[in-house]
């Protein structure tokens, strides 16, 4: 079952990262709590103020935001990864991607899905390792 998950973050893409992390940090009180570097060369970074939690990423070189600031998913913490897939599965939700994808962020890494609303917004279930 995947209801009444802590929200574990609110991701969405900018096109100037620094900035972006700086002013949430100077105007807002956030602290950055965490910085990364997908296998794609896409700067990640992870700001915290309280509970709430945004991940900010900015695209690889030469590329942009189509809609820079606009919430790209909400992400609810996992457990277990792969019952939350195979709960999923079963109910035939529809998947941004097939399989549980991995990422080099934190210690050990994460392992996460998404699958799709009906109005089509990605809600994502994630794994700190």
């Amino acid at each position: 079952m995947i209801k009444n998950r802590k929200v574990g973050h609110i991701g969405f893409g900018v096109n100037d990262i620094a900035t972006t992390a700086k002013w949430y940090v100077d105007v807002l009180g956030f602290k950055i709590i965490g910085e990364f570097m997908s296998p794609d060369n896409e700067p990640i970074k992870f700001l915290q103020n309280g509970d709430l939690i945004y991940e900010i990423w900015q695209p690889a070189p030469g590329q942009t935001v189509d809609c820079p600031g606009k919430i790209d998913h909400l992400c609810f913490e996992s457990q277990d990864i792969e019952a939350d897939y195979a709960y999923c599965k079963a109910q035939g939700y529809q998947f941004e991607a097939e399989g549980i994808q991995e990422l080099p962020v934190w210690e050990n890494g994460v392992r996460f899905f998404k699958i799709m609303s009906p109005s089509g917004e990605p809600v994502e279930f994630c794994q700190i390792l």
